[in-house]
């Protein structure tokens, strides 16, 4: 079957053998398509590498981003669910993990073919929100303040380009605005194996954090940390890719 192009996924490396693996990556808050480019060169043939990318960044610059999460998971929801064919996996990284576990839970619940493995990176549990105040409400200066303080997750040549930093500033404060309008709700534990990746210089997401995850999945978790900060899977794309990799091929 061949299903339309979305403007919602980018397709990074194709998979060369039959049957291969479908993994649906999540970008982080501010994030495109663009931060899971470097794992193409380390990516197993046996695995199909797509990314998501949402309105607001890259080629969908013009569209207006999403500052509710619900609103933005249902259009996720809508548009991906008819390119989720087994086998396929789910990894997000920070609100990206939110969102890949979010979409796993509304699979489940719809009796849809869920995922194979869901990979959850640089994330706290949901149902453990993080202590820190809200960022999105904040004036401009005192926003890009926090968010430089608390994640560190813009880059110094963005913030010292003033056109440039005005320009991402939009999507940056409505993905803010998604996470913290996110709502944990009670239900079934997630039935498919979750691994939780973490990097263990992260001042926002601790290994004890990351075994959290355990209260939300019915499997056993498999939890990795590696020598980076919050942007890990960016710090050393090939190992993260490989860590990925072997965690899908090993459930597969």
């Amino acid at each position: 079957m061949t299903l339309a192009p979305s403007r919602w996924l980018h397709r990074i490396k194709p998979g060369s053998v039959n049957n291969s693996i479908r993994l649906y990556a999540f970008p982080f808050a501010g994030g495109g398509a663009s931060a899971f480019h470097p794992w193409a060169a380390a990516m197993d043939p046996r695995i199909e590498l797509w990314a998501v990318r949402f309105p607001g960044r890259e080629t969908r610059l013009r569209e207006k981003p999403i500052a509710d999460f619900a609103e933005a998971l249902a259009r996720l929801r809508d548009e991906l669910v008819p390119h989720l064919i087994p086998p396929y996996a789910l990894l997000g990284h920070s609100l990206g993990a939110v969102f890949a576990y979010a979409l796993t839970r509304e699979l489940q619940a719809a009796g849809l073919p869920g995922p194979l493995a869901l990979i959850v990176a640089g994330a706290r549990p949901p149902l453990h929100p993080a202590p820190s105040p809200p960022l999105a409400a904040l004036a401009d200066a005192e926003f890009v303040t926090a968010l430089r303080d608390r994640y560190n997750g813009i880059p110094p040549a963005v913030l010292a380009n003033a056109e440039l930093l005005a320009l991402v500033l939009p999507t940056l404060r409505a993905d803010i605005a998604v996470y913290e309008s996110y709502q944990h709700r009670a239900g079934p534990a997630i039935h498919c194996p979750v691994a939780a990746f973490g990097g263990d210089r992260d001042p926002l997401v601790s290994a004890a954090d990351l075994a959290g995850w355990r209260d939300l999945v019915a499997s056993p978790l498999t939890t990795r940390m590696f020598p980076s900060d919050h942007f890990f899977l960016q710090a050393n794309p090939s190992a993260a890719a490989r860590a990925a990799q072997e965690f899908l091929l090993s459930v597969a």
